[in-house]
């Protein structure tokens, strides 16, 4: 996984490296083992800057920071094709046929045949890397389509570029996006074949117009509000001021139109207190929650008194949602804010303020509904209000920038300007939400499979789908990796079958891979996806439907906010078939045509309005006894975290660790445990640094005695480093004494006598169990935790109170080892389901405070690029777009 981005202004600016180097920082959670900039100013003088290293190391240090110019085309790598090296690091600039410089982020799959042609054909290859050869080949076939017609002709070279990217297209094979630059014209080609690709315009006061293309949304959406959505196998050439896109199989032009990004870009920045994204996004979870719970039942309560009122004000709600997107799409600051001008003295902004008066006394006395059918919000004061939040709400706020200082009265129209836009996304909610339910119980009624697909995080999702339709819904759902479903279910796919696919970024290339699959074979499979990245090619291009998560934009490569949204999303979902089927079943009339299940239906309902408030009692009161936990385990080099019915969240709970950490870490049934993996209870060989701490002071110790005894104190210099060679090699070489004398002898085999290096190397191994407060699930998780300690354990347990679960994590074994214990106590539910979420937090920031802590250890021994960070952990990227 890398990252790339092409950047191109109509004039020179001075601070073009600034933004550069803006632009690269916000790509390296895609990739920082190498990064590299070439910037071109307005005289054709080009610059390249590339190294080993990540963004936040290289750009002052390379000064990419200090460059001018009007042309950018940076990258940052994730190494894949070619070792991590200086001239692995992209872009690449070439002059073998012709001058062109670029970079790409993807996987070329027939890079070396690509590289033993290029070298054949007189190029200069000078890597191995994969994006070289990309760039080589366009390069190649550019100068071919120049030879015989009139090289300096502008409009000639963009022909010709255009025919060289789609020869290259034919000959490369795998999937990409790439940014290519002819230096002549400045001409920027982007190509999007596999690999996440956006791209943006916008205007700028000292660079004038400006186009930008990047792997990244986030960071094209920090310059510019305004996108050109590329779609796969499309490719875009373009200046500053021109833009033009076409198809990547035929060259075909297309048509193509802007639109604004619904996105906040506040959301994509660090905000105080916080240290890290990823501590930021777990926070942030009791607002994304609260948000993703209102949009699926309704909306705010000012949305559902403009509901109330749509049948005699639609039409004035669709004229203010136009003239509202028309305004969106104006580019220029100063043409925008006379826009917004005229429209605030419209008719339609009169007939809103009427209104906003007729119903005021309407909205000042209704509260919210009761917990069970909304959430509990005073309409007048409530903090949902006072937030803008509908999908327009970040426009709506920079038109209340621009305006507010000549009519501060749009202060009191914004929240029913905001409330019309989010009960169009509730009504489009509602649709979905309708579709998806139709779909999957009718797939259910005809006795059809129905599959849930994800990597990753959004897998573990899908791995607790099955608790949340099975308790609530009475409906079985078949969980698997992509990789699983090809090898397990391809075949057996039939005609009304649904695949429901969980990504956040949309762009996961294994589920794409599933649904060009179902997709070539014809078989009438219903394609859902549940995704937060609604311009995405899962979204746009591979779906039947999809449902958005709307967690907004999330930078930490660990992912929080969005993993909870998923599962929240899930229980609505799960609701939602439940209470289609318990209205089947009653319209029916016939005895015993519900399922027993569906009579908790009213329970789990109120529960739902429980989980943003239970999110922040989590946060608030387990602080210290997580922070505690963390201070035990950071430096376990492994750990189990066993689950009884909880298991997609144990194993979430690992692979955060395991991202965040680095330490090895497994989620199990607990159940489970005792069938194999518990060999590693007791004398084993995993050691971490607490071990090799304790095996070096024991060294020490034994040292120590042999000096100080009287046999010692006969050693002369020689003697001793002779005892002190003898005694590590053989306790770490397991090589026997030689050429030493009888006393020495005699001191060598006292000291083996008395320490026991190898004992002092174990300790008991960590176990983290995790339950819900089901009497049944609470005494399966006592009967494991009684049966792996004996074994050489120490017991942790996550769970809500419980007398009997303390006490039995509390109780030392008797196997000689010092036993440590503890226990983090989730506020109260009662509930079978709601510690999916209380546990998730717990998890979540168990491994951020574990990282912080193992960084904090690894840096002050000065170990150089030891990986560990809580947002940017090695080998990692947010979105994988490779194979």
């Amino acid at each position: 996984m890398c990252g790339v981005i092409g950047l191109t202004y109509e004039h020179d600016k001075s601070d073009l490296g600034q933004v550069a180097s803006r632009l690269l920082r916000m790509l390296e959670y895609r990739g920082y083992d190498s990064t590299g900039a070439i910037v071109q100013d307005s005289h054709g003088t080009i610059t390249l800057r590339k190294d080993v290293g990540s963004p936040t190391e290289l750009t002052a240090r390379l000064g990419i920071d200090r460059l001018t110019g009007r042309t950018f085309c940076g990258q940052v790598r994730w190494a894949t094709f070619g070792v991590v090296s200086q001239a692995n690091a992209q872009p690449h600039e070439m002059r073998c046929k012709t001058h062109l410089y670029g970079a790409h982020n993807g996987n070329i799959t027939n890079c070396l045949p690509l590289k033993e042609w290029l070298i054949a054909e007189g190029h200069d290859v000078k890597s191995d890397n994969d994006g070289e050869m990309l760039v080589h080949t366009v390069e190649h076939f550019f100068a071919l389509e120049l030879q015989y017609q009139e090289a300096n002709d502008p409009a000639v070279r963009e022909r010709a570029l255009r025919q060289a990217v789609l020869k290259m297209a034919r000959r490369v094979v795998g999937s990409y996006a790439a940014i290519v630059v002819d230096p002549v014209t400045e001409l920027v080609v982007a190509i999007k074949a596999g690999s996440s690709l956006y791209v943006g315009q916008g205007h700028d006061p000292v660079g004038g117009a400006f186009v930008v293309a990047s792997s990244d949304l986030a960071s094209v959406l920090q310059i510019t509000r305004l996108l050109i959505p590329m779609r796969e196998k499309e490719f875009a050439v373009f200046t500053p001021t021109r833009f033009a896109k076409y198809d990547l199989k035929t060259g075909k032009k297309l048509r193509h139109a802007c639109q604004r990004s619904l996105l906040r870009v506040e959301e994509t920045r660090l905000q105080p207190p916080y240290k890290f994204f990823m501590e930021q996004e777990i926070h942030h979870q009791v607002q994304t929650a609260r948000r993703l719970i209102s949009l699926f039942t309704g909306g705010r309560p000012l949305t559902r008194l403009l509901r109330r009122h749509e049948h005699e004000q639609g039409t004035l709600y669709a004229r203010l949602k136009d003239d509202i997107r028309q305004l969106a799409e104006i580019t220029v600051p100063v043409d925008l804010a006379e826009r917004v001008a005229v429209f605030l003295r419209s008719p339609a902004i009169a007939q809103l303020r009427r209104l906003v008066a007729a119903t005021a006394e309407e909205r000042a006395g209704e509260t919210g509904p009761a917990e069970g059918t909304g959430a509990a919000t005073d309409l007048g004061t409530g903090e949902g209000e006072a937030r803008l939040e509908s999908s327009y709400a970040s426009f709506l706020e920079e038109m209340r920038d621009l305006a507010a200082p000549s009519d501060p009265s749009l202060v009191l129209l914004l929240p029913y300007l905001d409330a019309i836009f989010e009960l169009e996304d509730v009504h489009e909610i509602e649709h979905r939400v309708k579709r998806f339910v139709d779909l999957v119980v009718k797939a259910h009624q005809n006795g059809n499979a129905i599959y849930i697909l994800a990597c990753g995080t959004s897998y573990h999702a899908g791995k607790t789908a099955p608790l949340f339709f099975n308790e609530i819904a009475g409906l079985a759902l078949i969980p698997l990796l992509p990789g699983e479903f090809r090898a397990q279910c391809t075949n057996a796919l039939r005609d009304g079958d649904v695949v429901i696919g969980i990504s956040q970024s949309g762009e996961t290339k294994d589920l794409i891979d599933v649904f060009n699959f179902i997709i070539a074979s014809r078989r009438k499979v219903a394609r859902i996806c549940l995704l937060n990245n609604t311009n995405s090619t899962l979204a746009l291009e591979k779906s039947d439907l999809f449902v958005p998560l709307f967690c907004g934009p999330e930078i930490a490569v660990p992912a929080t906010k969005s993993f909870m949204n998923q599962l929240l999303l899930l229980y609505i979902l799960a609701l939602r078939v439940a209470e289609r089927l318990a209205r089947r079943g009653r319209s029916s009339g016939r005895a015993g045509a519900q399922p027993p299940v569906l009579d908790q239906l009213p329970r789990h309902e109120r529960n739902l309005y429980k989980i943003p408030d239970l999110i922040a009692r989590t946060l608030d009161t387990t602080r210290k006894e997580t922070d505690e936990l963390a201070s035990f385990l950071h430096l376990q080099p492994s750990l189990h975290i066993l689950a009884t019915r909880l298991l997609g969240i144990a194993k979430e709970g690992a692979l955060k660790i395991r991202e965040t950490v680095l330490n090895h870490t497994e989620g199990f049934e607990a159940s489970e445990f005792k069938h194999g993996p518990n060999t590693i209870l007791g004398i084993n060989t995993i050691f971490g640094l607490e071990n090799l701490r304790s095996v070096l002071a024991t060294f020490g110790a034994a040292m120590q005695m042999a000096v100080d005894s009287l046999e010692g104190r006969r050693l002369d210099a020689r003697g001793l480093h002779r005892l002190f060679q003898a005694v590590a090699d053989y306790a770490f070489r397991d090589q026997p004494p030689r050429f030493l004398e009888a006393h020495e002898q005699a001191l060598f085999e006292r000291i083996f006598r008395e320490h026991n290096f190898f004992r002092s190397m174990y300790a008991n191994y960590p176990l983290l169990f995790l339950t819900g407060p089901d009497e049944t699930d609470i005494h399966l998780t006592i009967s494991q935790v009684n049966t792996h300690k004996i074994r050489g354990a120490h017991v942790f347990i996550i769970a809500e109170d419980h007398d009997l679960l303390r006490a039995a994590a509390a109780a030392a074994p008797a196997n000689g080892f010092p036993y440590h214990h503890g226990y983090v106590t989730l506020p109260r539910t009662d509930e079978r389901l709601l510690p999916v979420f209380s546990i998730t937090v717990v998890l979540q920031v168990l491994a951020l405070k574990m990282s912080q802590r193992k960084m904090e250890v690894l840096d002050r021994l000065e170990i150089a690029e030891h990986g560990v960070h809580p947002d940017v952990p090695k080998n990692v990227s947010k979105s994988i777009t490779v194979d």
